[in-house]
């Protein structure tokens, strides 16, 4: 499962066909390639066609199951007479060999395409395909169900269900055999070959304080040199639902001395263009070794990283070895935040009483959470209205008031996050340590506008919220980036990424993390649900269904998930429900 653009209130064009286009290469073939398509359009019912269906897979790509090795495809070039819509079906399929940058791809093409034709440029995964002749001889439709797209920085967009793309393409005879002239730049692959040909990789970024590693997930072509892609990819910097919430020990515009990251006895050496430490601090190198080797160290075949400029190996100064490592994939730990019996308790193997902590009946409290320490514990009360703010050793103080807010989030820094209604959006809002709605920061973030957010989880690592939000009947589970000023204080949202939601799931309005790039997803309610587990580097997994689920929480990794039905909390068990404990309600992990 990857990400996907933001919808928007109206339906966008397809951005998928104008790339198509405006990739074509050569002299005056874009312009007369789309008057081609136009002119042909109203024809098209009545052409030829070679209909083929592409099985639909899934596949897991997770962090667990990356591969150093080369991906070994061994396509067919093309054949003796072959028909132009057999060529273009063979170069479909020629996209599956990596191998000497596409030698075997560029046979179909004629030698001026060959030349400038770029592989690494876009992948569109398609569900189906078919190549449709027009009444042009020369002139056909490559016609795609996609799935998804992955862009030359290996970020992965899944397209909505029902997504489809037509890529022009013009095929004439060379030397007597057909080959193409004009097509767009870029790879098409089934959905049953992405998994085998890709491999999900999290790059990482540090928090804008420095001491967490956020993931930034990335899909790149499983072949040799892949260490120097990952590595390039990083000195780029993050995915745009990131920037402004990550920063990067590597100042813009570092780049490698050559594009190539070598391998001897496990040591990969990271040679950067002279000079690009020339202002750099001792602590600053070796933040940037640090980042080498959080993010190439999963590859099966590195186990240190050297870090060189110029050739030349490079001075950590004072203190090498000393620098604070960052923290990554943080644990939610094995206690739950639950009302019970009408009062705050925590849940371990069953639930215990809030030590240091006044009853809190008279408020009815609803969906509380508390930080990773415990010592600040926020919740609702019965008519969702007030936001309240406990801790051990501390009165109940109102932290907020209002239209129904939701359930409330603790980051690392003791903010305490919720949103409510506000015209015809959200008003996201972080109440910091010890304040009120009058000290509470009120982020900024256009993209709420006409939704209705029925969650928001801020990340274990403080940088990103995951959301759930309503429009018009339909759902969406967003996660986007927290900017923060310089003192930490919470700023804005950036535009979201989006995780496509399975139709089987519903309209999906519970959200929580499960790791620091996982997340489980529900609909709530008296009908039967679907749990589901979504992220970036993963398929979407359906769990079990269940009746009447009006709770839901997630801890440690995709088997840790517990839902709550009027019957009590169940924890996940295999592919079943298992009933942990009753008279116990909404629970949550800190966080």
């Amino acid at each position: 499962m990857s990400f996907s653009p933001m919808p928007s209130a109206e339906p966008a064009p397809s951005p998928h066909a104008s790339i198509g286009l405006t990739a074509v290469r050569g002299p005056g073939q874009f312009a007369r390639l789309l008057a081609l398509v136009l002119g042909a359009a109203l024809a098209l019912a009545g052409c030829s066609s070679i209909p083929t269906v592409g099985p639909v897979g899934t596949a897991s790509a997770q962090r667990g199951d990356e591969q150093q090795e080369e991906a070994v495809f061994s396509p067919e070039g093309p054949a003796a007479g072959a028909t132009a819509q057999e060529t273009i079906r063979g170069f479909m399929e020629a996209g599956k060999g990596a191998a000497d940058d596409y030698s075997v791809a560029r046979q179909f093409l004629s030698p001026g395409m060959a030349e400038t034709w770029s592989p690494a440029q876009r992948a569109t995964v398609y569900r189906s395909s078919r190549v449709v002749a027009t009444p042009d001889p020369n002139l056909f439709q490559i016609q795609l169900e996609v799935q998804s797209t992955v862009d030359i920085q290996g970020i992965r967009i899944e397209a909505p269900a029902g997504s489809t793309e037509s890529i022009p393409v013009q095929a004439e005879k060379v030397d007597g055999e057909w080959r193409l002239t004009a097509v767009p730049d870029g790879i098409m692959l089934s959905l049953a070959s992405f998994p085998a040909v890709f491999m999900a990789h999290n790059l990482y970024f540090y928090s804008s304080d420095y001491e967490y590693w956020v993931p930034d997930t990335r899909w790149f072509i499983r072949r040799a040199g892949i260490a120097a892609n990952i590595v390039n990819a990083v000195l780029v910097g993050p995915a745009p639902h990131l920037q402004g919430a990550v920063v990067s020990a590597f100042p813009s515009g570092t780049e490698l001395a050559r594009d190539a990251v070598p391998v001897a006895s496990g040591e990969a050496t990271v040679d950067l263009a002279a000079d690009s430490l020339s202002d750099a601090t001792d602590l600053n190198r070796q933040q940037m070794t640090a980042q080498l080797q959080q993010n190439l160290r999963s590859l099966n075949n590195i186990t240190s990283v050297a870090m060189t400029e110029g050739g030349h190996s490079v001075d950590l100064g004072k203190g090498n070895g000393e620098v604070r490592s960052a923290i990554a994939d943080p644990s939610a730990g094995a206690t739950q935040i639950v009302v019970y019996q009408g009062e705050l308790a925590f849940y371990g193997d069953g639930p215990t009483a809030v030590e240091g902590v006044p009853s809190v009946a008279g408020y009815g409290p609803r969906s509380p959470a508390t930080s990773a320490d415990g010592a600040t514990i926020a919740f609702l009360d019965s008519q969702e209205d007030t936001l309240l703010v406990t801790g051990k050793g501390q009165e109940v103080r109102v932290a907020a008031e209002g239209a129904r807010f939701t359930a409330p989030s603790v980051d690392p820094k003791q903010w305490v996050w919720t949103t409510q209604p506000s015209g015809s959006g959200t008003a996201v809002l972080a109440i910091p340590p010890g304040g009120n709605r009058d000290a509470a920061a009120v982020l900024s973030a256009p993209w709420l506008e006409g939704l209705g957010v029925t969650e928001l989880r801020v990340s274990r690592d403080g940088t990103r919220v995951l959301v759930a939000a309503a429009q018009g009947g339909n759902s969406s589970v967003m996660i986007a980036g927290i900017v923060r000023s310089a003192e930490g204080v919470p700023v804005s949202l950036t535009t979201p990424a989006t995780l496509q939601v399975p139709a089987e799931a519903g309209a999906v309005d519970r959200v929580k993390w499960a790791s620091e790039d996982t997340v489980v997803a529900v609909r709530t309610g008296a009908q039967e649900s679907v749990p589901v587990i979504l992220g970036p580097g993963r398929e979407a997994q359906l769990l079990a269904p269940k009746e009447g689920i009006l709770g839901l929480s997630a801890g440690n990794g995709t088997e840790d998930v517990f839902i709550q039905t009027d019957a009590g909390i169940f924890n996940k068990v295999g592919s079943s429900w298992a009933l942990r404990s009753e008279g116990v309600r909404d629970p949550a992990f800190p966080g």
